[in-house]
């Protein structure tokens, strides 16, 4: 069976550690958090963010106010967010904050090098 190809940062790759890495990874709504870094599906590529290629993963809440037929509400998206480089290199939404907050936990015991969280400005 041919190996999975992911898109990273760094281009294509194509790895049978990767593959088993990603069929083992738990499921977090539209994430996988595997133990070499994060895989996501975008269109019909499958993306692999490495823990290495990130400096901080933080969740950002984001409330959007919706008008409808009969008046307004407001959804709430939860955005898992990775930062390289000062730059986000990832910033992807869903409307299932429990996930979000499990992915990063699990992100947290997979990458204790990684700063986990808003960065504290003085």
């Amino acid at each position: 069976m041919a190996d999975k190809k992911f898109t990273s940062p760094s281009g294509v790759i194509t790895s049978p550690e990767l593959s088993a890495d990603y069929n083992q990874a738990p499921v977090f709504d539209k994430i996988r958090v595997g133990d070499l870094g994060v895989y996501f599906v975008d269109g019909l590529k499958t993306r692999y963010i490495p823990y290495d290629c990130a400096e901080r993963v933080f969740i950002r809440l984001q409330e959007v106010r919706g008008k409808l037929c009969c008046g307004m509400t407001t959804f709430l998206y939860s955005r898992l967010v990775f930062v390289s480089g000062g730059k986000e290199i990832l910033c992807l939404p869903t409307e299932n904050e429990k996930a979000m907050d499990d992915a990063l936990a699990l992100i947290a015991q997979k990458a204790p090098g990684l700063a986990i969280g808003v960065e504290e400005t003085a």
